[in-house]
């Protein structure tokens, strides 16, 4: 029985079913209501989400939403053996008895109801079954025994005008009631009155046969189970045996693909649908069950290749063996009909020929070269020259009779030939010949004495070491490879090959043809193929682009059929649009039918929610709700194709859950664990893989609540007392580091104290007495003493003069008021010009009053001061330079001071300049303050020392100890410091 989504429902002996086209689900019928009898009778379509069925233990169950019940007419059920079931247009149920009796139960009105109807109303007897059909008019009919009739306010009417007897009915597609009888069939316009019978008498064997069901498909032909003769069909007016293993067949239904499906006694369900292949082998008449090659003359005759069964003839189902020209037949290797009415036979033995007509019609093998033994390959090309290969190495074409061998100063590399194709141009055509060991070569059989007459061609890069099979050339002159590495559309530019990443079934391509309705068919190591062209270009222009490939397989009786390889020819197109391959299991012929322009969607359901294991009603639109704490979802589904199932793709995605689609080809359910509250929406997808790009979807919303720790106003709470918390430890933290900050800035304050009272005291009491030496010096010096007194006295006065000056830039130094750049850069100017005051050298300064008045540290300050006074004292002492400069900037906050000199300069590598401290020592004091000292200086050309330091000094960590140093200046600043 067929519901009105498309899935098919078997009452079994061993309970209920559902079938999708691919999967059977199992509805157990509980114990309270099968009481150990779980089969099932009868079976009814209520609605669409509900099913009645009759059980072994006199049970009318309702089935709705995966749930058993009773329904309510079973209290008019006791003592009764019910055995027919159906729903007519009204919703009012009518089962059949054993009594025999016919009994319709109906909730019109809101109350059910019960009507009997037995002897009284005409049904005195049953046959295998009442039968209940409600036609176009909405008038229910009723026919079983030798009642027929229907039913009308309330009462049930028998049809006078005709006494059928053993009657069954069924709805005939254009209308009316097919009406079959023990004695005839005939068609019953319920319109118009009119009965037409259709069969009776010879021509009608149902008194002997017992019709046990029958059903119209909705290409017209009536199907009809027979107890002793089978499954007929009524084709044409005549009825037609069905060969079938079975002879039990119970039910007669058809899918939504309208494909047959017949229900059998013990043995399951048989697949009937239009045969679109026939093999050739040893069941259909050839000598032998394997071919190894195939063609057709222009006859339209069917020419095989049979091995040691000869060469074999088919037309019109006549199979015919070629007669050999001695008693022992040729081991018959391929096979090949050229255009002028030959047909060309290779053979272990040499080469063969016979005519395509024969006068006589006694057709014989002509032996036409025995010492072409071992042939592998022929090809008939358009000018009627024979192409062939033999003996693994051998290769030639033959002209008007003449073999032509070519050699290896033709340029014939002497391998095996897998395959020939001749390809249209311009000029006329080209011969393109594929090696076995994987070399393409343009044939030139036409080039001149002395050029080479094979032209190698290039292959893409994943078929450099693949083997070649096969070469085709479809009707827009594109050339086709098959090779072990898969499908290569050959370009001179960019070859392009396909492979299975780009949905090919298989990688190792046999043989290629194209029928035609613009698709290749390919026989490959796992079975046979179709592909569209168009879609193959598009890839091989965009790759990326989809390749939907349909593969023949279980579904068409082909499983496991592979397509041989190593002889050409091997694949052969029909005129009438036929296309054969040779196979292991025979020659295979299939009729290749227009494809649908738009491929029919398939049907996909989300049929079963699971919520922590409980089933729950599927919304039929809308959304669910799910309530928090939820453990586990699970979603059932179903995609329905009962003619291909193994071509159809499935896949879903959970939105809020899953990143990306989910392959679930071949999957009943899916599961999500503890999902967070939120809005998902559950989308399955299904693919019709035969060819097309027909896809359906359908989808669920589902919401799941949240619980009270969920909610967004908990959730605001837990975020508003968390902010609290982390404020409050941000606040004790802050008042923690700014006491600690109020520490230091008090020490720093006080260091800064002590600093002034130091260089107060310094200034004071130390200056004044050093003035004071000074001035008792100056004295001596003006008295009338000797002479080495008086020079005693002058050096103690210039050495007091050193000790005051030394001493104000210590005070200046030690005074936290000079803390700054400003300060630096103005001292710096100042005491340059007192040093070389008086001396020959001309000082000049520029850029102090650029510096920032920023704050210094103290370490920064006193190594720079160090440094400066160093390069003026050097100056001084060691360049005889007339002119010193002095030049201060700031850049990109660093402190740039350059001191120049005109003198006779110096090279800061050599030995005896490195010797002293002076140059480390202005290397460490830079290094300690993060800055660096570059000098420049060659002899008689001057000298200049460049000091640069950061405004924000921070001195580098060079590792522990007391007194931390560079542990290399040189590396540390620079090669210059």
């Amino acid at each position: 029985m067929r519901d009105s989504r498309g899935f098919l429902w078997i009452g079994t002996l061993g309970g209920l079913a559902r079938f999708d086209g691919r999967n059977f689900i199992e509805y157990p019928i509980p114990e309270d209501f099968a009481h150990s009898r779980y089969n099932i009778r009868a079976l009814a379509i209520e609605d669409e989400n509900t099913i009645l069925l009759l059980n072994a233990a006199n049970k009318l169950l309702r089935l709705r939403n995966g749930k058993y019940e009773l329904h309510p007419a079973n209290e008019h059920l006791a003592n009764i053996t019910p055995r027919d079931l159906a729903v007519d247009h009204t919703g009012a149920v009518w089962i059949g008895t054993d009594s025999p009796s016919i009994m319709r139960w109906s909730e019109a009105g809101g109350a059910g109801a019960m009507e009997i109807f037995d002897t009284e109303a005409g049904v005195t007897r049953r046959n295998s079954t009442f039968c209940f059909v409600s036609d176009e008019n909405n008038r229910t009919w009723v026919a079983g025994g030798d009642f027929f009739g229907w039913y009308e306010d309330g009462e049930l009417h028998r049809y006078e005008k005709q006494s059928p007897r053993s009657v069954m009915i069924t709805k005939a597609r254009a209308g009316g009631l097919w009406v079959a009888s023990r004695d005839n069939l005939a068609r019953f316009d319920t319109t118009r009155g009119t009965w037409n019978v259709v069969l009776s008498g010879k021509d009608w064997p149902m008194a002997r046969a017992g019709l046990q069901h029958f059903y119209e498909g909705k290409d017209g032909v009536l199907w009809l189970a027979t107890r002793r003769d089978g499954v007929l069909r009524l084709i044409d007016g005549h009825l037609k045996p069905l060969a079938l293993r079975y002879d039990r067949v119970h039910a007669i239904n058809e899918d939504i693909n309208n494909d047959i499906w017949l229900g059998i006694y013990a043995a399951g369900l048989v697949h009937l649908k239009p045969n679109r292949h026939v093999i050739l082998n040893s069941d259909a008449g050839l000598p032998m069950d394997v071919s190894t090659s195939v063609s057709i003359d222009e006859t339209g005759a069917l020419w095989c290749a049979n091995q040691a069964g000869g060469l074999v003839r088919v037309e019109n189902g006549e199979i015919t063996v070629i007669k050999a020209p001695t008693r022992n037949m040729p081991f018959v290797i391929n096979v090949c009909a050229d255009q002028r009415g030959t047909i060309w036979v290779g053979t272990a033995s040499g080469l063969y020929s016979t005519p395509v007509k024969a006068d006589d019609g006694q057709r014989v093998l002509r032996h036409v070269n025995p010492a072409l033994r071992g042939i592998q390959t022929l090809f008939c090309d358009s000018k009627g020259n024979l192409w062939l290969s033999w003996a693994s190495s051998k290769f030639a074409v033959i002209k008007n009779g003449v073999v032509n061998e070519f050699t290896a100063e033709d340029g014939f590399p002497g391998s095996r030939v897998a395959s020939i194709a001749e390809r249209k141009t311009p000029k006329g055509r080209e011969i393109w010949m594929a090696l076995e060991n994987g070399r393409l070569f343009q044939v030139r059989e036409d080039a001149p004495d002395g050029e080479k007459k094979f032209i190698a061609q290039s292959l893409p890069h994943g078929a450099l070491d693949a083997q070649l099979h096969t070469l085709f050339v479809d009707s827009e002159n594109n050339l086709w490879l098959g090779t072990t590495s898969g499908l290569v559309l050959w370009r001179e530019d960019t070859p392009r090959l396909f492979t299975q990443d780009d949905g090919l079934p298989d990688n190792i391509i046999n043989q290629v043809i194209a029928d035609g309705y613009g698709r290749l068919w390919v026989s490959s190591r796992r079975g046979i193929f179709h592909v569209s062209i168009k879609q193959l270009l598009a890839a091989a222009d965009a790759p990326g682009s989809p390749v939907n490939a349909t593969l023949f397989g279980r579904d068409d009786n082909l499983e496991g059929i592979s397509g041989m390889v190593g002889i050409q020819p091997m694949a052969w197109k029909h005129r009438d649009g036929n296309l054969w391959f040779v196979t292991y299991r025979g020659v295979v012929g299939f009729d290749a039918v227009r494809p649908p322009e738009t491929p029919k969607p398939l049907p996909v359901y989300i049929d079963g929610i699971h919520i922590d294991g409980a089933r729950v009603p599927v919304p039929g639109k809308g959304s669910i709700h799910i309530g928090p704490g939820v453990g586990q979802l699970e979603l059932h589904f179903a995609a329905l194709d009962f003619s291909n199932p193994g071509r159809v793709r499935v896949r879903r995605m959970l939105e809020g859950f899953d990143i990306d689609w989910n392959d679930a080809t071949g999957e009943l359910h899916c599961a999500y664990p503890n999902l967070q509250p939120g809005r998902y929406v559950f989308r399955v997808e299904a693919i019709n893989g035969d060819g097309g790009a027909s896809r359906a979807e359908t989808s669920l919303v589902i919401i799941v609540a949240a619980a009270w720790w969920q909610t967004v106003w908990f959730r605001a709470i837990l975020a508003f007392a968390c902010v609290a918390l982390v404020s409050w430890i941000a606040l004790k933290v802050s008042n923690r580091l700014l006491k600690q900050r109020l520490r230091r800035l008090e020490h720093e304050h006080a260091l800064e104290r002590e600093r002034t009272r130091i260089a107060r005291d310094l200034h004071d009491e130390l200056g004044g007495r050093v003035t004071k030496i000074g001035y008792i010096a100056d004295s001596l010096l003006r008295e009338d003493e000797p002479t080495p007194v008086k020079e005693l006295a002058q050096n103690l006065v210039t050495q007091s003069h050193y000790l005051v000056e030394d001493l104000h830039g210590v005070v200046w130094t030690v005074n936290p008021q000079n803390d700054s750049w400003q300060q630096l850069a103005a001292y710096i100017v100042r005491y340059a010009q007192r040093h070389l005051a008086g001396t020959p050298i001309l000082c000049t300064a520029d850029g102090a009053h650029t510096i920032p008045d920023l704050p210094i540290t103290p370490e920064a300050r006193h190594n720079i001061l160090s440094i400066a006074k160093e390069v003026l004292n050097n100056i001084l002492k060691h360049s005889q330079a007339a002119r010193a400069t002095i030049t201060m900037s700031v850049e990109n906050e660093r402190f740039r001071l350059v001191i120049a000199d005109d003198g006779r300069g110096f090279d800061p590598n050599a030995p005896e300049n490195n010797e002293g401290n002076g140059l480390y020592n202005m290397r460490t004091r830079m290094a300690e303050i993060g800055g660096r000292v570059d000098i420049t200086s060659n002899p008689g050309n001057g000298s200049t020392i460049t000091i640069d330091s950061p405004l924000k000094c921070r001195p580098p960590q060079y590792g522990g100890g007391a007194n931390p140093q560079p542990k290399n200046p040189d590396a540390t600043q620079s090669r210059h410091c």
